[in-house]
């Protein structure tokens, strides 16, 4: 990462407390302590990954928890239903926590629950997993048929109540198909070009070409896997690359940050806060984007590549705000 002089070092850390700064995806152990990271790394509202696999009692339950602890903590965080509370907690220096699924298993294949998940605070809802469901196919999939009867109709419910769609571990063409249904911007929570990094969840040039045109947004991630295939050698850069890649291909409009960190899953040794095992492997983040509160360094990244305050705004958070308006509201 590029070394920055003290005037470009004043000017990002400026940037990064007046920008409005949203995390796209996190799927860490919340708490009290956790919220106070948030805010050290100066994030204004984050998409809590809330339930995956959970049935409708499981998921319920956690998102009872969930508000508990906000209101138990509503000095540093709040729930999130609008884009206007985005606003006000930045405005009130507080976090803005976004309930998200990140598969349909909560609805156990009824639409009718989306809306009493709605009533509960989720506003986001990525469309499978991996694998294939009643709704789509997963980017892990043999093969790729995309969207089903069941997925078209979810789509069109989810406009309806004004829920955003994800995209992140979707199949190619579950995706397409996803953005030509839905009448509102879709997103990729957390994903890198395919160009770049050969991982089945990164988004291949059509895919992100098809959601810039409909005004969504990819949100890179540092999620290890998906910035390269040597953890040793991976670090802030890469996510950069990705970040530039994105910008060249369709415009500093359409990307976001999307940082998938799951801290809190497994024991930290002290040396190494950026270990953990998931799925029956050791991954590590980047040394410089191992845990929320470096956020920062992002900002001083994009400084670095020579973005302007504009773009550097736009991709720290105003890009999902702008899609997070249009789908939810103000």
């Amino acid at each position: 990462m590029k070394k920055l002089t003290s005037e470009e070092t004043k000017r990002a850390s400026e940037l990064h407390k007046e920008a409005v700064i949203v995390d796209s995806l996190n799927a860490s152990v919340m708490s009290d302590e956790y919220f106070r990271k948030l805010q050290k790394g100066g994030v204004t509202a984050t998409n809590y990954t809330i339930a995956m696999m959970h049935n409708m009692s499981e998921t319920v339950k956690r998102i009872l928890d969930m508000q508990d602890m906000i209101a138990t903590e509503n000095n540093t965080v709040v729930l999130g239903t609008t884009a206007e509370d985005i606003v006000k907690a930045k405005r009130e220096g507080k976090t803005a926590i976004l309930l998200g699924f990140q598969n349909i298993q909560p609805l156990e294949n009824d639409l009718r629950l989306l809306k009493l998940y709605h009533f509960l605070g989720v506003r986001i809802i990525q469309l499978s997993y991996h694998f294939r469901n009643a709704a789509a196919d997963g980017g892990g999939e043999r093969i790729d048929s995309g969207l089903s009867l069941f997925g078209i109709s979810l789509i069109d419910e989810m406009n309806r109540l004004g829920m955003v769609v994800d995209l992140a571990h979707v199949g190619r063409q579950s995706v397409l198909e996803a953005v030509e249904t839905s009448e509102d911007p879709v997103i990729a929570s957390h994903s890198n070009p395919r160009a770049l990094v050969d991982a089945f969840q990164n988004k291949t040039d059509e895919e992100i070409k098809a959601m810039a045109e409909n005004g969504g947004v990819i949100g890179v991630t540092a999620f290890p896997r998906l910035l390269g295939k040597d953890p040793d050698k991976i670090s802030l850069d890469n996510l950069l690359d990705c970040i530039d890649y994105v910008v060249e291909l369709v415009g500093a409009d359409h990307v976001g940050i999307g940082l998938d960190f799951a801290e809190g899953w497994a024991e930290y040794p002290p040396s190494r806060m950026s270990l953990m095992k998931i799925d029956g492997r050791i991954y590590i983040y980047p040394r410089e984007i191992d845990t929320v509160t470096k956020f920062p360094n992002i900002t001083v990244g994009l400084i670095g590549r020579g973005y302007s305050d504009a773009e550097t705004k736009k991709i720290l958070g105003e890009n999902f705000l702008r899609v997070f308006e249009k789908v939810f509201g103000k």
